[in-house]
């Protein structure tokens, strides 16, 4: 067991980010299992002995992620954490349950039996390779580039595109099977968190419409005081693919500026917890984040501005929802994790800030749960030099689909990024 050297007394700033994302490294460490290599879902933020068994297949993708961070920052063993590194990839490789190289979302983190009857899901599988692929830039090695390789072969794109067949001309991936009962029938349809899956499936699946599918994906426009954002809903649908791609100073053939759409979600979130129409205890400026994750009465998936003009507010805020916009709003961030840390020091315990925290009801998450703390330190990493987004785009998948998803750079400076979306030429 490697023995963490975290600071104890409050931090601030790019110091207490800094804690934040090494904590995480920590999490992803002790919380996955040794023989598996598969990290937990959620465990407890202050117990000393953790009784939480499920792990998530897209956990372990930012626990593959975790472990290059901490190799590249010092904190992990560059040798020990690529050696994990390894291990888990050949027990992913060989011994995990998947249908036609998807994995299942929920198993047992000892003995990989899936769990709740959950789906082969493709936004885990996704999230799983995106993590995989991090590693692989980091570490250099023969093996985990195979094993890599081989696991990103075997997912079947088309079979999951087309309903395994029965829908031969559907532009937009299914969001998972089930052994039981076949295709769920959501799909990945609209702006959501599932950019990257995208051009994942365009980057390895040369036979699949480029401009097609990427078009196929409905981009709703909603403006809250006069911000514009597409879709809207909880802050990491915003966050997630582009901790993995920077498309900071790039439009793609349809014209749109994805880091201004980041960038305003996060802001109209802020300004929606800062209007406060519920009344609730707490929100303002340096507190806000709503986000999907733990309430009082369960996991809601709380979020503003919404299509249906009903915002997700119960009095919840995220943290690392919050945190996470580092991507796009870094002083902001830094001043509300500051508050934060200040101000609800009972939400930060030894892997960092609960998954929840709720002044009105004077409640705190136990837990902290696996993905949201990947995404913090992914855009944490991101913010300070770029590393995640560096380490990802060396891969060839990811060029293809960027460049087959008409990815290209602009001529407008920071200052000038306003426009969430501009005709492009030719159209």
């Amino acid at each position: 067991m490697l023995a963490f050297s975290l600071t104890v007394s409050p931090l601030t700033g790019q110091a207490l980010m800094d804690d934040v994302s090494k904590r995480a490294v920590q999490y992803f460490w002790e919380q996955s299992n040794p023989l598996t290599g598969l990290a937990k879902d959620r465990a407890s933020n202050s117990k000393a002995i953790d009784d939480h068994d499920v792990a998530s297949v897209a956990a372990t993708g930012y626990a593959l992620a975790a472990y290059a961070v901490g190799s590249e920052r010092g904190w992990l063993p560059k040798a020990k954490a690529r050696d994990r590194t390894r291990m888990t990839l050949r027990w992913l490789k060989t011994k995990a349950l998947k249908e036609r190289g998807w994995f299942y979302h929920f198993i047992n983190w000892k003995t990989g039996e899936r769990i709740w009857k959950s789906e082969a899901s493709s936004i885990d599988t996704c999230l799983l390779l995106a993590g995989a692929i991090i590693a692989d830039s980091e570490f250099k090695d023969a093996e985990i580039s195979a094993l890599v390789k081989s696991i990103a072969h075997d997912i079947d794109w088309n079979w999951m595109l087309t309903d395994g067949g029965a829908k031969p001309g559907k532009l937009t991936l299914c969001m998972g099977w089930h052994p039981e009962t076949g295709f769920i029938k959501a799909r990945w349809n609209e702006y959501y968190e599932a950019t990257f899956l995208v051009i994942l499936m365009l980057g390895a699946d040369k036979d699949i419409p480029a401009s097609a599918a990427w078009e196929a994906i409905k981009r709703q426009v909603l403006t809250y005081h006069g911000i514009e954002v597409l879709t809207g809903g909880p802050i990491f649908m915003h966050q997630m693919s582009q901790q993995f791609l920077d498309f900071s100073g790039q439009r793609d053939l349809l014209g749109y500026d994805y880091w201004v759409e980041g960038r305003n979600s996060c802001l109209a979130n802020r300004q929606y917890c800062i209007d406060n129409p519920k009344q609730f205890k707490g929100f303002g400026p340096n507190f806000w984040g709503l986000n999907a994750g733990d309430a009082p009465s369960g996991y809601v998936g709380n979020g503003a501005p919404r299509a249906d003009g009903v915002a997700g507010d119960d009095g919840t805020v995220s943290p690392t929802g919050a945190l996470a916009s580092v991507l796009y709003i870094p002083e902001i961030a830094k001043s509300t994790a500051d508050y934060l840390r200040t101000n609800y020091s009972s939400g930060y315990g030894k892997y960092g800030f609960s998954n929840g925290i709720n002044p009105t009801l004077n409640w705190f998450s136990p837990d902290v749960i696996g993905i949201d703390l990947g995404m913090a330190m992914l855009s944490i990493e991101d913010a300070r030099d770029h590393l995640p987004q560096r380490l990802s785009l060396r891969n060839p998948i990811y060029q293809r689909g960027m460049k087959r998803a008409g990815f290209h750079k602009t001529n407008e400076g920071p200052l000038d990024r306003r426009s969430l979306r501009v005709q492009p030429t030719g159209r």
